[in-house]
């Protein structure tokens, strides 16, 4: 297994977390995946439900066929043009394969697209764009990647892939949520900058959401929520159909038998020092021959920078996972 080992300098779980996206990182990781971003086509995919999510689709531009497709997935408040979505991207795409970038609903400015809020147990909108989009575009080799929230979306994908005849054949998760519970309290009880990226994050999209959608009546009381419990108590218990802050989050964490039902070659990169995923839960997942772990001793969340140059080593190691299996399935 390939081991990460950051620069001088760079160790730090929180440098780590921060740098990989925010700072010189922007410019520099857009410039690198120019092509990814210049050449990429907007869909909006209508799901058999009626929902509507936004993507971007870059082809492949080697002179011989493309290997497959990879979708990836941003985490909770990013979208498809996160630094770590596009240093991905590019990567896949240098390496031959078509690359969808998708945004889930109300990410990426898609507030717009839907009239109900977007919740992390949304997983069936989910599942039947990723079907979609293996039917549509997919080839050889199709890949799931998914980074945090993404990644938790991701392994439950990959678990009914075949049970819902999805035509994937691997899936990389990144740093994923594994008990929300337990992040919730990571990020409400440790280094505040998390909390309040979050906050404000959240609140910014739900305050786009009134501009489009005038049903909604939550405005005054979003201005006076301060923290993510407050904000969870409010939005879970009056927009969601769940009755407890606990049944909500239980219904999307993945431990225990939750991944029992995996049937693609599936792997986790995880970092022992993640601020916000305890590395130690990564045991109680589901016991499965088709489930790789990859724990890291650094890296912070879905960070992985291994030099000054803000370049991400888990881009390589998803490069290089990629390349293993292709080669297996041929």
């Amino acid at each position: 297994m390939s081991q990460f080992k950051p620069a001088k300098g760079l160790s730090n779980q929180h440098l780590q977390s921060i740098l990989s996206s925010t700072g010189p990182r922007k410019l520099l990781e857009k410039r690198r995946a120019s092509v990814l971003l210049k050449t990429a086509e907007r869909h909006v995919l209508t799901t058999p439900q009626g929902v509507k999510l936004l993507g971007f689709l870059t082809k492949s531009h080697t002179k011989v066929a493309s290997k497959g497709l990879a979708i990836i997935l941003h985490g909770w408040e990013g979208c498809s043009e996160s630094l770590y979505v596009l240093s991905n991207g590019q990567k896949l795409l240098n390496d031959g394969y078509d690359v969808f970038r998708l945004n889930f609903r109300d990410h990426g400015g898609t507030q717009s697209l839907n009239k109900d809020l977007f919740n992390s147990t949304r997983l069936q909108e989910v599942v039947e764009a990723v079907k979609y989009l293996c039917e549509r575009f997919g080839g050889g080799h199709n890949v799931l990647c998914g980074y945090s929230l993404g990644g938790n979306f991701c392994l439950r994908v990959a678990n009914i892939a075949k049970v819902e005849h999805i035509n994937l054949h691997q899936a990389i998760a990144i740093c994923p949520l594994l008990h929300p519970t337990t992040t919730m309290q990571k990020l409400n009880t440790g280094f505040p900058v998390y909390e309040q990226y979050f906050v404000k994050r959240w609140k910014n999209s739900l305050f786009k959401k009134l501009q489009h959608h005038d049903h909604f009546d939550y405005g005054d009381k979003l201005k006076k929520l301060k923290t993510l419990d407050q904000m969870n108590e409010f939005f879970v218990l009056g927009y969601t159909p769940f009755k407890s802050l606990q049944a909500y989050f239980d219904a999307y964490s993945i431990l225990g038998e939750s991944l029992s039902q995996l049937a693609i070659a599936t792997t986790i990169i995880a970092a022992a020092d993640d601020p916000m995923i305890p590395a130690d839960q990564l045991d109680e997942l589901f016991s499965s021959p088709w489930l790789t772990i990859e724990l890291q001793e650094k890296g912070g969340h879905c960070a992985f920078i291994k030099n000054w140059r803000l370049e991400s080593w888990a881009s390589d190691r998803v490069s290089e996972l990629v390349k293993q299996q292709q080669e297996a399935i041929e």
